[in-house]
């Protein structure tokens, strides 16, 4: 369960194929009308791909964020009808409102819970507002069966304060760390020729790319206004994703005269063409769990440089994979975009990779079948 469709499609594909290898029949309860950041047609695409599966789905009106009083009463009663009418061995929810209107009807109805947190609101870098959510985390968490974090901060912390049955460290939804090995030179150089292309930008051209959502906490401002202060004709700020911000990100690069220099892409589903197509991959997120955009840009050897946050910080291990920097600071971002544009790039050791098989899917199917075969016992 979780708020939108999206957020099911994005990261738990693995999970239901999992759960019905173990021999569950599986449910999903998500909003498919207001499906969340992907396209119509993924959406589509993807409920076709439950059917196939023989996947029940569960069309519920879960809002995002915290939604709105008397619409997730309605939601309430929604689910709490679901629960009688069948027969769970348990549930897994995702997303903050989803996990609050979740467990209270699992509570209600005696129904074990895993809760996997894809990074709390509070964090070390949060504002002082939002650990105004850290009280119903910390209620919540007596009535949780396992809690499952995705980065260290988060699991550091719940395991000093919160008091769910059991809590369990899993980093982040793993991707197939085997294609770093598959990366060619003679890609890259093909995959940007034709993002040139499409784009139509001249040869010399050095293309930053994001992958994320326009919203105001993936940041992707600060990298505007580091773009006005190189002041790099050549230099392009390339984002894939779809969201609120992007006329209002339009507005500041026109302010700042680097409005030919931002060229946005939408919802794009063949993510490593892209990222081997940029010269360099940027993550300036306010806050995340552990984002999958970074670490799919590192997998397909994109240098990063990432926001000094948790659930990106936990990825950039050293100066091999990729540099963080304040998020807020658009000076500190230009300074080092023009160092790594004019210095030469580290591989990666084999040590580094080494320590980096943690976020392969693999690994992480592998503990997130050993949860689930435990709720079974």
């Amino acid at each position: 369960m979780a708020s939108t469709a999206s957020f099911i499609a994005q990261f738990n594909h693995r999970n239901i194929k999992i759960l019905q290898h173990l021999g569950y029949e599986v449910h999903v309860a998500a909003n498919f009308t207001h499906f969340g950041t992907s396209s119509s047609k993924s959406n589509q695409q993807f409920m076709q791909w439950l059917k196939v599966q023989h996947v029940v789905i569960h069309n519920v009106p879960i809002e995002r964020r915290l939604g709105k009083f008397r619409q997730n009463i309605s939601t309430l009663i929604i689910l709490n009808h679901l629960m009688m009418k069948e027969n769970y061995c348990f549930l897994h929810v995702h997303t903050p409102i989803a996990s609050v209107l979740g467990r209270i009807v699992a509570l209600k109805n005696h129904v074990p819970v895993i809760y996997t947190a894809h990074g709390f609101h509070f964090s070390k870098n949060s504002s002082k507002v939002n650990w105004f959510i850290f009280p119903i985390e910390w209620l919540l968490s007596f009535i949780t069966d396992k809690l499952v974090l995705i980065n260290q901060e988060d699991f550091l912390l719940a395991r000093h304060y919160f008091h769910a049955k059991q809590i369990d460290y899993v980093p982040g939804v793993g991707v197939n760390f085997k294609l770093l090995s598959e990366r060619q030179v003679d890609e890259h150089l093909l995959a940007k020729r034709e993002l040139l292309k499409t784009l139509k930008l001249p040869k010399n051209s050095y293309l930053i790319i994001a992958v994320g959502e326009l919203s105001k906490r993936k940041n992707h401002q600060v990298v505007v206004k580091a773009l006005s202060i190189l002041a790099m004709s050549n230099y392009h700020f390339v984002i894939a994703g779809r969201g609120k911000q992007r006329q209002s990100l339009l507005r500041l690069a026109t302010q700042l005269g680097v409005a030919n220099q931002i060229h946005f892409l939408d919802y794009r589903r063949d993510i490593r063409h892209f990222h081997l197509a940029a010269d360099l991959a940027v993550l300036p997120s306010l806050r995340e769990g552990l984002s999958r955009a970074g670490l799919e840009a590192v997998r397909d050897g994109v240098y990063l440089i990432g926001a000094d946050i948790r659930g990106i910080r936990d990825y950039i291990l050293n100066d091999e994979v990729g540099q963080v920097f304040n998020p807020r600071n658009a000076n500190e971002l230009a300074i080092l975009i023009k160092k790594i544009f004019s210095g030469k790039k580290k591989g990666l050791s084999y040590s580094t990779e080494s320590r980096l098989m943690k976020f392969d899917r693999t690994s992480v199917d592998k503990q997130m079948k050993e949860i689930y075969q435990s709720m079974g016992e």
